[in-house]
């Protein structure tokens, strides 16, 4: 039973440290998946005027950011892990982005990415 919670440990500690996986890149912003690119089939099923809750089921990890009565924003957030080609040593690098989503009486007003 000791062996194999030691072999667990080492298994779990060589998976973690594991870098492999992730792209190595010069320029995130230019080499990555735009998030617009990647959630393009959800963000083409949306429109102006679209009510929150047919948003959320396009989005469904959104989240409200401000919500004031009337005008509510909405968020969902991209990320990708990469390794920058500059960089010696295997640091893994967190790429964001975000979509904005305004909504005006629960009707989409726009949306941006930020």
């Amino acid at each position: 039973m000791k062996y194999i919670v030691i072999a667990l440990t080492v298994m779990l500690l060589v998976s973690c440290t594991s870098t492999s996986d992730f792209p190595t890149i010069d320029d995130p912003n230019v080499e990555l998946t735009s998030i617009q690119k990647q959630y393009a089939d959800e963000l083409a099923n949306i429109h102006i005027g679209d009510y929150i809750d047919y948003v959320a089921k396009q989005f469904p990890e959104m989240v409200v950011a401000s919500d004031n009565m009337k005008n509510t924003i909405y968020e969902f957030t991209y990320q990708q892990q990469y390794l920058l080609a500059a960089n010696n040593n295997d640091e893994t690098k967190t790429y964001t982005q975000t979509l904005r989503f305004y909504f005006i009486n629960q009707k989409l007003a726009h949306w941006k990415v930020k």
